[in-house]
């Protein structure tokens, strides 16, 4: 009897140093990542070779890659764009459809990235803000559909900074 006890407190020790040991979810993953699927914010279109033109919103064109694989986690991504400001990758979306779908992305970002801010229990909508890089996720309520942004700090400042002074340009005054 004594030799059992003392091998389940060898063995709850033991799994207790391997949870320690593992690397726990953070925006610091985030921070260093800077991009995603090896792709770097910052880095220009070359660093996607494989890229078709999705659409041009404002001063962004967003790619596709060609050979992308739509999963992530457990869960399938239906559109993923490569959002290029100034010819620098600033920002990605990923969208995904249906329930099952989207809990199963949010799983998948959670744990690499840790549980993210969520202002209210009743919405699907949470937030990482590493020191470089700013993610979200927001679930549509009625299609349970979400749209996942991940971009780069710098680089959205100077886009948000240069769109204020286009548009003070405009104003009159």
């Amino acid at each position: 009897m004594k030799h059992i006890s003392i091998l389940g407190c060898l063995w709850a020790l033991a799994a207790t140093a391997a949870v320690a040991q593992a690397p726990t979810p953070s925006t610091k993953v985030l921070d260093e990542r800077y991009g995603f699927r090896g792709v770097r914010f910052e880095s220009d279109t070359s660093a996607l070779p494989d890229r078709a033109l999705a659409e041009v919103g404002g001063t962004t064109r967003f790619y596709r890659r060609t050979s992308e694989v739509k999963q992530l986690g457990e869960g399938e991504v239906s559109s993923i764009r490569y959002g290029f400001y100034k010819g620098k990758l600033a920002l990605v979306i990923l969208e995904t459809r249906g329930i099952s779908n989207s809990r199963a992305v949010l799983v998948a970002i959670q744990q690499q990235y840790g549980a993210g801010t969520r202002n209210s229990p009743f919405r699907q909508r949470y937030a990482w803000n590493g020191k470089a890089v700013t993610m979200s996720y927001d679930e549509n309520a009625a299609s349970n559909d979400a749209t996942i942004f991940i971009s780069s700090k710098k680089l959205r400042a100077q886009q948000l900074k240069a769109e204020y002074d286009a548009a003070k340009k405009l104003s009159p005054g």
